[in-house]
C-alpha cells in the first residue's frame, strides 16, 4: 500500500511541476492573456533577446518575435533566426522587448523607431536589455526619466541623450511603463522584475526557481559599480601609431580593484608606450604622475569626479617572441 502512495504522490507532484505555476484559475487566464513581442533584427545579442524569452515562456507567457520585413535575422555571433511576424503582421502586445547587440543600424531606422512608439502606447511594459536602451532613447521615449544600459555604454548614452538620467548603480530601472536593464545577462532580472509586475513576486521567484536562476531583486550583482568604472586616462587622449593593435586577455576585480591585461603590437617599443602616456599624463592637471623605477612602470593617481581616491599603474610584464608585448594595468581604491 505505501508503495502504491508513494507512487500517487509522484505523479501527483510531477504533474504539478509540468503545468504553469498560477495562483488560481483566474491567474492562469491572466497569464494567457500576455503577449510578449520581440524585436529582432541584424546584430541582435543572442541572450537579450533568448534569456528574456525563456524567463516569459515559463511565465506561461505568449511570446513572438518581430522584425522589419519578417526575414531570417543574423545575431551579433553569426546564430541564423527564423522571426515569426513583421511590422505589420505583428498582433498586439502587452510586453515589448528591445534587445541589445549591434544596434548603430536599427536604432536610426525611423521604420523601426515608429513601431516601437506605436507598440508603446497600448503596451503594459516595454522593456530594453543592454544597450537596446539606445534603440529605446532614440525613440525620445525616454526623455526625462531614468535609464540604464551596458556598463561600457554609460558615458556614451550620457553624452547622446541629455535629456535621460544614466543610472550607473542599477542592474534594471524602472521608469514605470518602461523599464530598462543594463548588459547581457540582467535582462533575465529585468524580465522577472517584468513578470513580478504582471504575475506578483511569488509568481516570478517561482519562475527564477524553476530556472535554477538566484534571483535577488533588492540585492543583485551590479557591473557597474565595479572598480573599472573610475579609470581616468589623460584628457588629451592616447593616440598611438598607426596599425597599432591592443587585444584585452582578461579584466577581473571587484570595486576597490580592477585588473586587466593587454597584449600590444605596435611600432612602439614598450617603453616608448609608456613614454608617450607618462607625457600625456604630465599635461593632466587631474593626474599626479608618480615616480617610477624604470621605463616598464608607469602610475599615477587622481580624484574621480565619481567618488575616491585612485591610484592607476602599468607595468610591462612580457614582452614575446614576434615582438608584442603584454603590459599589466592595476586600478586600486586608496580611501
Amino acid at each position: 500500500m505505501q508503495r502504491f502512495i508513494r507512487a500517487g504522490l509522484m505523479i501527483f507532484m510531477s504533474l504539478a511541476v509540468s503545468q504553469p505555476a498560477c495562483a488560481n484559475d483566474e491567474a492562469a487566464n491572466d497569464v494567457l492573456k500576455t503577449r510578449v513581442a520581440i524585436l529582432m533584427f541584424d546584430g541582435v545579442q543572442i541572450i537579450d533577446f533568448a534569456a528574456p524569452y525563456e524567463v516569459f515562456g515559463q511565465a506561461g507567457f505568449e511570446v513572438y518575435t518581430v522584425s522589419k520585413d519578417g526575414n531570417t535575422v543574423t545575431t551579433a555571433m553569426n546564430l541564423s533566426v527564423n522571426v515569426d511576424h513583421n511590422f505589420e503582421s505583428a498582433p498586439s502586445a502587452d510586453i515589448v522587448l528591445v534587445p541589445g547587440g549591434n544596434v548603430h543600424d536599427v536604432m536610426e531606422d525611423e521604420a523601426t523607431l515608429a513601431w516601437i512608439r506605436a507598440r508603446t502606447q497600448p503596451a503594459e511594459h516595454v522593456l530594453s536589455i543592454c544597450n537596446g536602451a539606445y534603440i529605446l532613447a532614440n525613440t525620445g521615449l525616454l526623455d526625462g526619466k531614468q535609464a540604464t544600459t551596458f556598463h561600457k555604454a554609460f558615458d556614451g548614452m550620457t553624452e547622446q541623450f541629455p535629456d535621460i538620467t544614466v543610472v550607473r548603480d542599477q542592474r534594471w530601472v524602472d521608469a514605470g511603463k518602461l523599464v530598462t536593464s543594463a548588459g547581457l545577462a540582467s535582462g533575465i532580472d529585468a524580465a522577472l522584475h517584468v513578470v513580478a509586475e504582471v504575475l506578483g513576486e511569488t509568481q516570478a521567484r517561482s519562475v527564477a526557481l524553476h530556472l535554477e536562476y538566484d534571483w535577488s531583486p533588492n540585492h543583485g550583482f551590479v557591473r557597474g559599480r565595479l572598480a573599472d568604472q573610475y579609470t581616468r586616462m589623460p584628457e588629451n587622449g592616447m593616440q598611438f601609431p598607426e596599425g597599432t593593435v591592443i587585444d584585452r586577455d582578461y579584466g577581473v576585480g571587484d570595486e576597490r580593484y580592477w585588473e586587466e591585461r593587454y597584449r600590444i603590437t605596435s611600432s612602439w617599443s614598450a617603453v616608448q608606450l609608456l613614454d608617450h602616456m607618462r607625457e600625456q599624463a604630465t599635461h593632466d592637471e587631474a593626474l599626479e604622475v608618480l615616480p617610477s623605477p624604470d621605463g616598464n612602470q608607469l602610475a599615477w593617481q587622481y580624484r574621480s569626479e565619481r567618488g575616491g581616491q585612485w591610484r592607476a599603474s602599468y607595468q610591462v610584464t612580457e614582452t614575446l617572441a614576434d615582438g608584442s608585448y603584454r603590459i599589466v594595468s592595476k586600478l586600486m581604491r586608496l580611501d
